[in-house]
C-alpha cells in the first residue's frame, strides 16, 4: 500500500471478520501522472495563492470540513425558516437594476440583446415584491459585488457570495431580529450536536462560549459610536462603522451584538426612516466576535414619494432604472415589510475560525482574484 502513488484509484477485495478488515487482493486501477498535484499536505497561508489553485486544495481535510459545514449550515437555516412558514424562491442573476446601497462596492453589468442589465448585488426589491404577496419568503441568493481592491485582505469580502435573504410582511422589527437570533443559535447548536466530529474540543468550547442563548445585547448607532470612540477608533458620525470598529465592538462583548438605527444617509433607498427619530432608519446589523458584521437588515420604505426622493437625492440615480419596482409602489402593491440578509460564507468563516473567507466557500472569488 505504501508503494502506491497518492491519488491512485484502488480496488480492494476482502471481508470483515469480528470488526477486523481482512484484505485478500489489491488492484491499482489508475495512477496519477502528477502525484505532487494529486496530494497536497499543506494549505497556503496567502488567500490569493489559495484562490488561484483552490481546485487542487479542496480535497485537503481542513477545506473539506469547511465545505461540509457550509452545506449543513445552509440546510439547518432552511429547515428553521420553512418550519416558521417561510417559502423559498429561486434567486435572480440578472435584472434591469440592482441594489445601489453596497457600502463601498459597485454593481456589475452585462450587455444582452442590445441592452444593458445589472448582475444582482442583492435581492431587496424582489424580496419586497414577493413578501407583499406571500407574507414570508426567503432566498439562498447568489450575489455579486465589485469590492474595492483594498478589501482583498480584509478576510471577510468575496466578489461572489451566498446570502440567506428573508423578508416578511407580517413580522415587525423585533420579530425578524428574534428570528435571526433563533436561526443563528439553533444552527450552531445543531452543528455541534449532529456533526461534532467536524470540530475539536477547543472549537466547540469557543462556539458554546460565544453563541449563547439569545436574546443578544442591542446598541443604538449613537451608543456604538460612543463606544468605539472610547476605544480610540475614529468613526465619522453619519457614516457606516468601519470594519475595525465593528470588530472591536464585537470582541468587546464576546457574544453576538446588535447595532440599530443607522443614519438615513448611510443606507439604501429601501429603508424606512424612524418616525420617532428623524434622520435614522429602522434597521439593524448583527456583529460576531472575531468577524464583525454577519447580518444586515431593516424595515422597508413603501411610500412612493419617499422612495423616489431617496433614489434621486441620495443615490443620484435615474429613477427610470427602477421603473418596474416604482410601478408596484405607485400602485400600492408593495406592503410594509421587514427582513434581513445573512452572509453564509461569513458565518462559516466564523464557525470554522478560518483565517480568510476564501477558505469558507466551495468557489472562492475575492477582490481582484478570480479562481477557476
Amino acid at each position: 500500500m505504501k508503494s502506491i502513488p497518492c491519488g491512485s484509484l484502488v480496488e480492494i477485495k476482502g471481508y470483515i471478520d469480528n470488526g477486523e478488515i481482512c484484505v485478500e487482493n489489491i488492484k491499482v486501477l489508475h495512477k496519477p501522472l502528477r502525484e505532487d498535484l494529486a496530494c497536497i499536505d499543506e494549505l497556503p497561508g496567502d488567500p490569493v495563492e489559495y484562490v488561484q489553485k483552490y481546485h487542487l486544495y479542496v480535497r485537503h481535510p481542513a477545506i473539506s470540513r469547511n465545505i461540509l459545514v457550509y452545506s449543513y449550515t445552509l440546510e439547518y437555516m432552511r429547515r428553521i425558516l420553512q418550519r416558521k412558514g417561510f417559502i423559498e424562491l429561486p434567486t435572480v442573476i440578472i435584472g434591469v437594476a440592482s441594489d445601489p446601497g453596497l457600502r463601498g462596492a459597485s454593481k456589475l453589468s452585462v450587455e444582452l440583446y442590445g441592452k444593458v442589465f445589472e448582475l444582482q448585488s442583492s435581492m431587496i426589491m424582489y424580496k419586497q415584491l414577493y413578501a407583499s404577496i406571500y407574507n414570508r419568503i426567503f432566498y439562498a441568493a447568489r450575489n455579486i459585488r465589485l469590492e474595492p481592491l483594498e478589501n482583498l485582505y480584509s478576510g471577510r469580502h468575496l466578489l461572489e457570495f451566498t446570502q440567506l435573504d428573508i423578508e416578511s410582511a407580517d413580522y415587525c422589527k423585533n420579530d425578524v431580529i428574534k428570528l435571526a437570533e433563533i436561526v443563528l443559535y439553533t444552527t450552531v447548536k445543531k452543528l455541534i450536536q449532529e456533526h461534532g466530529d467536524l470540530f475539536t474540543g477547543k472549537e466547540v468550547d469557543r462556539l458554546e462560549r460565544e453563541i449563547v442563548k439569545p436574546p443578544y445585547p442591542k446598541l443604538t448607532y449613537s451608543e456604538a459610536l460612543d463606544e468605539v470612540k472610547a476605544m480610540g477608533l475614529d468613526v465619522k458620525p453619519g457614516q457606516e462603522l468601519s470594519f475595525d470598529a465593528e470588530l472591536a465592538l464585537a470582541n468587546k462583548y464576546g457574544i453576538p451584538v446588535w447595532i440599530e438605527g443607522f443614519p438615513v444617509e448611510s443606507r439604501g433607498f429601501y429603508y424606512i426612516e424612524n418616525p420617532e427619530k428623524p434622520g435614522f432608519n429602522v434597521d439593524y446589523n448583527l456583529l460576531l466576535p472575531g468577524l464583525g458584521e454577519v447580518l444586515d437588515g431593516g424595515c422597508r420604505e413603501y411610500r412612493y414619494s419617499k422612495i423616489l426622493e431617496r433614489i434621486i437625492k441620495r443615490h443620484r440615480e435615474d429613477p427610470s432604472k427602477y421603473k418596474w419596482f416604482l410601478e408596484l409602489v405607485e400602485a400600492g402593491l408593495i406592503r410594509p415589510t421587514c427582513g434581513w440578509g445573512l452572509g453564509v460564507e461569513r458565518l462559516v468563516k466564523y464557525i470554522c475560525n478560518a483565517k480568510h473567507i476564501a477558505f469558507a466557500t466551495p468557489h472562492p472569488r475575492i477582490p481582484g482574484v478570480i479562481g477557476p
